[in-house]
Parts: C-alpha cells; structure tokens; sequence
C-alpha cells in the first residue's frame, strides 16, 4: 500500500518539476529589450517573411544555371524489324542500331541572360529589405504590447490601492454607522463605490490578460506560457529622450519603406534594359557525340559541332509593346517614389507633432494626478473627521481616479507616439 502511494507521488512530482525547469526554453521573465530580441528570432511572420530571401537565392541560382554548359546523355536503338533491301540479283539485310552519345550545349552570348542575373540579383536585395520592413512592424507590435500592459499594470495597482482604501473607509463609515454618527445613505455611497471599483479592477484584469496574449502571439510562443514584464514603465518615461528626438533632422534614405522603392525603382530600369536586348542577338554553340554500339554498317560521323547566332528580325510589334510597357511602369514607379517621398516628409512633421503634443500632455497630467491626490487625501481627513460627506468623498476619489488614468493614458501616448517617430527613423534597436 505505502509503495503504491509513493509511486503515485512520484508520478505527480517529476512531470511537475519537468515543467518547473522550463525544458522547452519558453520565456518567463523578459525585459523589453528580450522581448524584442525574442520576437525577431521566434516570430512566426517574421520567419516566413525570411523563406522568400532562401527562395530569390534558388532563383538567381536558376538565372545563373541558364547560362552554364548543358550536357545531355543519349541512348538509342533502331530495329527495322530484319527488313531486306532487295537490288534484283543482290540486297541485304538492314540490321539493328545501338547509339549511345552525349552532347554539350554553351549560351556565348545573350544580354538578356546577363540582365536576368542582375535583375535576379536584385529582387533578392528586395526579398531582404522586405524582411527588414516587417522587422520593423513585429517590433513596433511588440513595444506597444510591451508599453500597454506596462501601463494597464500599473493602472490596475493603482485601482487596487484605491479600492483596499475604500474598503476601509467602508468598515470606518459602518462603524460610525453602528455607533449614531454617520447615516445609511453614507455606508451605500461608499459600497457602491466600493463594488465599483471591484468592477473595474475585474474588467481591467481581463484586459491585461487579453494583451499578454497579444504579446504571446507577437513573440511566437504559445498561449497560457507564463510570462512577466521585468521592465517598470517608470524606466522608459526617465529614460526618453522626447524632445532631442522632436528636433532630429529626418534622413529619408535610411527609412525602410523609402529605400525598399529605390531598389524596386533599380529593378525596374533594369526590366527596361531586358526589353531592350530582346532586340539584340543571342548567340550559342553545341557539340554532340555519337558513337554506335552496333552498326548497321551505314557511315557513321562521331562528332559535330555548330555555332548559332538567332537575330530577332520582326514579331509583329510585340516586342516594341513590351519595352514600352516597361517604360511606362518604370515612369509609374518615379512617380510612386516621389509620391512616397512627400508622404514621408509630411509624416515626420505629424509624428513630432503628435510627440510635442504628447509630451505637454504627459507633464500636465504628471501634475494635475499630484493634485488630485493631495486633495483626495484632505478629503479623506476631513470625512474621518465628519467635516464632508461621504458624496464629496466619493467625488474627490472619481477625481483622482480619473486623474490616473488621464496620467496612464498620457505615458502610453508619450511612448507610442515616439515609437512611431523612431520607427520612421528606422531607429527601433
């Protein structure tokens, strides 16, 4: 009996202490700084976005191998079925044939072939910084993942401070009740307020856990992993560096989107000079082999070579439409570069806006939640005292409460707002 309950103890423990020493290598703790780090390596979109670098590397292999020798095998064989050659007098049999032969084929010259490889060459450079623009947006994600359950957390502890006062302000205001002091209308003013608050902190609760998923899903890992955010928000809003960020000159060449058009705007100008060449010769040069096994006793020429110039003379127009369409895109693409470059500069002017804006918001609240708390605190040595009444209590924490959450909404706005700018910049480290 004792050794059947130590079995089952031991069956319930090890897989307990398995899951204790985290053997899948899944975060618990991470700072912002881990998260990121952790997200680009283990992110499922960012991971597929990296398969099409892999992918235009087997494409420009391909253009290469078009241009390479092309060795082919043969083997052959011939029956007539002993069919006689009659002559009159005389004739013969026709025999059977074996051949067995290889031929090399050589592209020498074709500018297409040549452009081909650098526009391969190209449209891996595009594959690349692809990879990189949705490096930036996983990392944008996660920094506002990152700062808004910062900001929901912190929220939440002020909430429940608030609500473990409150509750006792409530046995106080019960008791002065008990004794003839206060009236009833104080001891529902303050439970109401009290469940209120219990609400709030609920649904606050749920939020937060709500977007712990969100940043599960950001980092690639599964739901329900356990996970902490090491970081206070305290760090970031010390840290910042608003207002020299507000006033840095923009560099459009190192954003990500801006230099992504560059090099689709070199691709097409190559498409251009593909066109082009259609109209240019191509020149190739073969050699074969052959050699029969069995002989039917006709001549037989081993070797052949030949070289080959294809001179493209007239397609009906065809391919004067095509190098003009490609002129056209290109045009386009001009046009979308200059267009994207507007639309950046205009962007930088509202995201330094919005960052001004959000930093004179963020000191103002910093203040006015000072406030509100010293006039909260007076209140509440005033309502001890009998001085106010439990309604101008009530009224006060709703003040001070909504106060916090102006404040909170202010730090996440602070730091959203100069994500995006450094975004922009292509600054997110």
């Amino acid at each position: 009996m004792k050794t059947g309950i130590l079995i089952t103890f031991i069956a319930i423990l090890v897989p307990w202490l398995l899951q204790a020493q985290n053997p899948s290598g899944k975060p618990q703790s991470l700072s912002l700084e881990q998260a990121i780090k952790y997200a680009v390596e283990h992110n499922k979109e960012l991971q597929s976005s990296q398969l099409n670098i892999d992918m235009r590397n087997k494409m420009v292999t391909e253009a290469i191998s078009q241009g390479l020798p092309q060795v082919n095998g043969s083997l052959g064989y011939n029956t007539n079925f002993g069919h006689k050659v009659d002559f009159g007098e005389s004739g013969f049999k026709i025999v059977d044939q074996v051949n067995v032969g290889v031929s090399v084929s050589q592209l020498l010259f074709s500018g297409q072939w040549i452009l081909g490889i650098q526009t391969s060459k190209i449209a891996k450079k595009i594959a690349a910084q692809q990879v990189d623009i949705t490096e930036l947006d996983i990392k944008e994600t996660v920094y506002n993942s990152y700062y808004t359950i910062l900001a929901s957390e912190h929220l939440m502890k002020i909430v429940k401070e608030n609500l473990e006062n409150m509750s006792k302000i409530q046995i106080h205001t019960e008791n002065m009740y008990k004794a003839g002091t206060a009236e009833i209308t104080d001891v529902d003013q303050i439970r109401i307020t009290v469940g209120q608050l219990k609400n709030s902190y609920l649904a606050m609760q749920r939020t937060v856990d709500v977007n712990y998923n969100l940043l599960r899903l950001q980092l690639g890992i599964s739901a329900g992993t356990p996970l902490t955010l090491t970081d206070p928000i305290e760090k970031f809003l010390e840290s910042g560096k608003f207002l020299s960020l507000a006033n840095q000159q923009f560099d459009i060449n190192k954003n990500s989107q801006f230099a992504l058009m560059l090099t689709q705007e070199e691709l097409q100008k190559k498409m251009v000079g593909l066109k082009k060449w259609a109209y240019a010769p191509t020149i190739s040069g073969s050699y074969s082999y052959q050699h029969q096994i069995k002989s039917g006793g006709f001549m037989n020429m081993p070797h052949s070579a030949s070289i080959t110039m294809s001179v493209p003379i007239f397609s009906g127009l065809q391919r004067k439409a095509q190098l003009d369409q490609q002129k056209i895109t290109l045009e386009q693409t001009q046009l979308n570069k200059s267009l994207l470059e507007d639309q950046l500069n205009l962007q930088e002017e509202q995201y330094k806006f919005a960052l001004k804006n959000a930093l004179e918001d963020y000191n103002l609240q910093k203040e006015n939640i000072e406030v509100a708390r010293k006039v909260l605190e007076n209140y509440q040595h005033k309502y001890n005292a009998g001085a106010v009444s439990s309604l101008d209590l009530t009224q006060a924490n709703n003040t001070y409460l909504t106060a916090e959450s102006n404040f909170t909404n202010a730090c996440l706005t602070l730091l959203q707002a100069q994500t995006q700018l450094e975004k922009l910049y292509n600054n997110l480290k």
